[in-house]
């Protein structure tokens, strides 16, 4: 299917085998920013109104003669393998129905972690861990706000703090969607951190919330408010703000960094690990699925931490789609200003070894269709 299930109501599907022809294919395919065959925001509707509609996919599928269905991606992509899998019980379908967790978020239920989420975490530690050294050059007070992705689970800014070592202090202050944001006392935070360095990073999720329930970047008045198919409204703009605000309460230079799309398309910087376990996943979607499985995602089991080892094994998509997995509160400091060594533990394997790029001409190499 081209761009997921949308792009298949609309007829556009591709043989891959037409696509993926040698190993060389393969090894540039794992190097290839984004989803190879597109992505897709649309949400199937319920079942009980809009019967026409899982009636025509079945019958495209039975014309196309599919007998198995994977469906890779986020909490939106599993809802669309609940909602066919429940229809194809409902008309006794033997189309077999696996969704494959790919999601930089990590806010599947059930699973210990997804693929995605390693690579994204080991860019953005990266990318904090070189703005820490460059604001560390100029020798005045300076202040970098940085926003990174993440609407209701902090996952992905809590990796920021990965970026701490013996040649780096990491992030000041790091603030997650998983608690009330108060802006007096993100203030205070900074003024009190403010009086023992001069350069401060601090690290926010974009989707950070006030204690009445409003994102931090609708208190920007020219903020557009979009919604998306799944009623996600579009965030942006939370590091900006704050950046404002440090400026005109302490009137010192703050700079915000919207490190945005790029957590999820810098390839250059993919953790094997990662790359590895999303290969296992889609593996082992196939095997459960020819073995009958249906209504099922694959998730990973975390067996040691130390050699880190992990399983897998289908799960009941009922109780995965549309729940959000979030930080743990107990993995936040009393403060909720940064995240315990517990946290550190669980996400640093996740990070570890490289896939280096195919280099052509001085830049890397994409599969490109």
């Amino acid at each position: 299917m081209q761009n997921g299930i949308q792009g298949f109501l609309e007829g556009r599907y591709i043989d891959l085998s037409e696509h993926i022809q040698t190993d060389l294919h393969i090894e540039l395919l794992k190097r290839t920013p984004s989803a190879y065959l597109g992505s897709c925001r649309f949400k199937l509707p319920e079942i009980e109104d809009n019967e026409d509609m899982y009636k025509k996919i079945f019958k495209m599928l039975s014309n196309l003669d599919i007998g198995y269905f994977f469906y890779i991606g986020g909490n939106d992509s599993m809802d669309t393998i609940k909602q066919l899998s429940t229809y194809g019980k409902m008309i006794n379908s033997s189309i077999r129905f696996m969704g494959v967790p790919k999601t930089i978020d990590n806010d599947l239920a059930e699973t210990d972690h997804t693929p995605g989420y390693g690579s994204a975490a080991k860019f953005i530690a990266t990318a904090t861990k070189e703005l820490i050294r460059d604001a560390k050059v100029y020798g005045n007070e300076n202040i970098h706000v940085v926003e990174v992705m993440g609407r209701n689970a902090g996952w992905l800014t809590a990796s920021s703090a990965l970026s701490r070592g013996e040649d780096c202090v990491g992030p000041d202050l790091i603030y997650l969607p998983e608690v009330p944001f108060d802006i007096d006392s993100f203030l205070a935070k900074v003024e009190e951190t403010r009086w023992v360095k001069k350069s401060i990073v601090i690290a926010v999720s974009e989707g950070i919330k006030l204690k009445d329930g409003r994102y931090v970047c609708e208190l920007i008045s020219s903020q557009a408010q979009f919604k998306d198919s799944f009623g996600h409204m579009t965030l942006g703009g939370t590091a900006q703000y704050l950046a404002n605000t440090i400026t005109q309460n302490f009137g010192c230079k703050a700079r915000a960094v919207d490190l945005s799309i790029l957590q999820r398309c810098s390839s250059h910087m993919v953790s094997r690990v990662d790359i590895t376990e999303a290969f296992v996943a889609g593996g082992h979607a196939v095997e459960a699925a020819f073995r009958g499985e249906t209504g099922k995602m694959i998730i990973f089991n975390r067996v040691t931490n130390n050699p880190y080892q992990c399983t897998t094994m289908p799960y009941d998509i009922d109780k995965i789609a549309n729940i959000e997995k979030k930080v743990p509160l107990e993995w936040l400091t009393n403060d909720n200003t940064y995240v315990s060594p517990e946290f550190l533990s669980y996400a640093r394997p996740l990070i570890q070894a490289e896939l280096s790029p195919i280099m052509v001409d001085g830049l890397p190499s994409h599969l490109y269709n």
